[in-house]
C-alpha cells in the first residue's frame, strides 16, 4: 500500500515536470536544459516572497508567495526565450549550450546569495494523514491533485481555445499552421513561458517537503529527460504514462533493495530504452511524435 500511495504521488510530481518539458520541445524543438532552473526558482522565490517581501507567517500570505513566485518565474523564463534563444531557436546545439549555462550561471547566483545549506518554506497543510495505515505528509497528499488540475487544464487549453488550438497545429505542422495565419512565434513563447510555470508550480510544491539549495535544478532535470526519452520524445500522454512507470519503479526500488539504488532507476531507464526501443512508448521514428 506504501508503494501505490508513494508511487502515485511521485509520478505525479514527475508528471508536471516532464510534460512541461515535453510540450516545449514537441512545439518548437527546444531541449531545454534549463528547465529544472524554473523548478528550483519557483522554490526560492516562494522562499523569498514569503519569508523576505511578505514576511508572512499566515497561509493566505503563503498562498499569495506562491502565486507572485510562478509569474515570476514565467515572466523570467519569457525575458529569456526572447533575449537569449528567439534568434537561434533553430539550432539544437545553440539551445542546448545556453540553456545549460543558464543553469549552471542561476545556480551559482543562488548559492551566492542564499549559501548552499538549504532555505525552508512552509507546507500548505501542515501534519499528516494515515490512509490504510500508511502515514503521508499532507503537502505530498496534495501533488495528486496538483497534477489532477493541471494536466486537464492544458489539455483543455491546447483543445478549446484559440491560442492553444494555434500552439497544438505549430506542434503537428510548423509550416501548415504559418499559413494558416499562426503566430508561430507567438506560439513558442507562450509555450515556454508555459513550461516554466509548470516546472515551477512543482518546485513550489516540492519546496516545503525537501530543502531549497541551489543544487535542486539538476532533479527535476534528469527525471523529465528519462521520462521524455521513456514516453517518446514530443508525446504528452507518453510524458504522463512514463512519470507514473518512473515513480512507481523508483518507489519499489526504494522498499525492494535501497533508496541510493532508486536514484539510479532513471538513469537506467535512459540507456535500456535508447539501445532497445529508441522512439520510446508513444513515440514515432521521426524527431518528435505530433
Amino acid at each position: 500500500m506504501e508503494i501505490i500511495i508513494l508511487g502515485a504521488t511521485r509520478g505525479a510530481l514527475y508528471s508536471v515536470i516532464a510534460v512541461g518539458f515535453v510540450l516545449v520541445f514537441s512545439v518548437g524543438g527546444i531541449l531545454n536544459l534549463a528547465h529544472g532552473t524554473y523548478y528550483m526558482l519557483g522554490a526560492y522565490m516562494t522562499y523569498i516572497f514569503y519569508s523576505l517581501v511578505f514576511q508572512g507567517s499566515s497561509t493566505a500570505w503563503l498562498l499569495l508567495s506562491i502565486i507572485c513566485a510562478i509569474g515570476v518565474v514565467a515572466l523570467f523564463s519569457c525575458l529569456v526565450y526572447s533575449i537569449l534563444l528567439r534568434k537561434h531557436v533553430e539550432s539544437l546545439t545553440y539551445v542546448m549550450v545556453m540553456t545549460l549555462a543558464l543553469a549552471l550561471f542561476v545556480s551559482e547566483i543562488m548559492a551566492l546569495l542564499f549559501g548552499v545549506s538549504g532555505s525552508s518554506v512552509p507546507s500548505l497543510i501542515e501534519g499528516s494523514a494515515s490512509i490504510l495505515s500508511v502515514k503521508v505528509l499532507n503537502q505530498q497528499l496534495l501533488l495528486l491533485p496538483m497534477a489532477l488540475v493541471i494536466l486537464p487544464s492544458l489539455w483543455f487549453f491546447l483543445k478549446k481555445t484559440r491560442m492553444g488550438q494555434g500552439i497544438d497545429a505549430v506542434a503537428q505542422q510548423r509550416d501548415g499552421a504559418i499559413l494558416m495565419g499562426v503566430n508561430a512565434d507567438r506560439a513558442l513563447i507562450v509555450t515556454y513561458g508555459l513550461s516554466a510555470s509548470m516546472a515551477a508550480t512543482a518546485g513550489v510544491m516540492v519546496a516545503p517537503i525537501s530543502s531549497v539549495v541551489p543544487e535542486m535544478w539538476l532533479f527535476p532535470l534528469i527525471k523529465a529527460f528519462a521520462i521524455a526519452i521513456l514516453g517518446g520524445m514530443g508525446s504528452i500522454l507518453g510524458a504522463v504514462i512514463a512519470s507514473f512507470l518512473l515513480g512507481y519503479a523508483e518507489v519499489f526500488t526504494c522498499f525492494m533493495f535501497s533508496e541510493h539504488l532508486s536514484e539510479m532507476v532513471a538513469l537506467v531507464l535512459i540507456v535500456l530504452v535508447l539501445v532497445f526501443r529508441p522512439s520510446g512508448i508513444l513515440g514515432k521514428k521521426d524527431r518528435m511524435n505530433r
